[in-house]
């Protein structure tokens, strides 16, 4: 299963351990049964990147990683029906591309994380810029981790 895992910087030098992950799920689909893969996609890259503001802890800006994994390493989760609970480490060998809020956004982060529901909600509009798994270590660097 294609899995969005929410990152805080520091993630990015070390493994990425057993937490709560988003993905397409059977319940994503059936309480949006009107969109398309790619509006799934997006609706679990979203919950990720919320999911990695309430995370964050250096950074001002949302990562969220993108991996496949195998069906065993996920548990049912109650809390959005996006969300699965990821019970094994997964490699860096596994993740296919590594997405960060765009440079300029971390007022807004900021601000949500200071308990601004309208900043909450427009972290949504964020631009997720795209990273090859193979940019981490500058990434890492850039975010200062």
């Amino acid at each position: 299963m294609r899995i969005y895992i929410p990152l805080e910087s520091s993630d990015l030098r070390g493994d990425i351990t057993p937490r709560l992950v988003h993905g397409v799920t059977p319940q994503l689909k059936s309480e949006v049964p009107r969109e398309d893969a790619e509006g799934w996609e997006m609706i679990a890259t979203l919950a990720a990147a919320d999911d990695s503001l309430r995370r964050l802890s250096g950074t001002l800006r949302r990562i969220v990683c993108v991996a496949e994994v195998a069906d065993s390493v996920l548990e049912m989760a109650d809390e959005l029906p996006t969300a699965r609970r990821l019970v094994e480490p997964v490699s860096w060998d596994d993740v296919e591309a590594i997405l960060v809020d765009e440079p300029g956004s971390e007022d807004v982060v900021e601000r949500a994380l200071a308990g601004d529901e309208k900043a909450f909600m427009a972290s949504g509009d964020i631009d997720l810029m795209w990273y090859d798994v193979i940019e981490r270590e500058v990434l890492a660097n850039e975010l200062g981790a």
